[in-house]
């Protein structure tokens, strides 16, 4: 299934200390094998390093403007930048940087129902670390259902070949 929105899909950065950076990476690396254009919202630093870290050719535009994203897809990873409170380290959590989770979550909404992206992909939090900040939702689900002005919302997992919602 090939995506044919004339927007992007926006990427959140997910728990810094976690595997989303990763992911993120490694998704833009298949750009020629049927991904979409997509943009992550995310520390550009941190994503620097982490290509560097893991080897991986990964240049990374800064932009400040969802549209430019498409143009850059092809040779950079297109990121809006949002610098994080604390460094990441990998697998060491730090609640300071709860914030920036949060708002990269609530500015992908806000670009989607602006219609400036296309669809909201949501890299892997750690809820200890958002509860620690005091975030008051149980997940990304309820989180999301509450940005979207209460609407049911599910989680969805997909694969070309197969579509799944939990339901636990």
């Amino acid at each position: 299934m090939r995506h044919v929105a004339a927007q992007p899909l926006v990427v959140t950065m997910g728990e810094p200390a976690g595997i989303g950076g990763e992911i993120t990476l490694m998704a833009w690396m298949r750009r020629t094998n049927g991904v979409p254009p997509f943009f992550v919202i995310d520390d550009a630093d941190r994503l620097e390093a982490l290509a560097r870290t893991l080897g991986l050719s990964v240049p990374v535009h800064r932009i400040d403007d969802p549209n430019e994203s498409v143009a850059v897809f092809a040779d950079a990873l297109p990121v809006v930048h949002r610098p994080l409170a604390s460094p990441a380290r990998p697998g060491s959590l730090d609640p300071a940087n709860a914030p920036a989770v949060v708002a990269a979550i609530e500015a992908a909404v806000a670009m989607v129902q602006a219609g400036v992206a296309a669809a909201v992909v949501t890299n892997p939090i750690h809820k200890k670390a958002l509860y620690a900040a005091g975030f008051g939702f149980p997940g990304h689900t309820e989180y999301l259902a509450a940005l979207a002005g209460g609407a049911t919302v599910v989680m969805m997992l997909a694969i070309p070949e197969l579509r799944v919602v939990p339901v636990t």
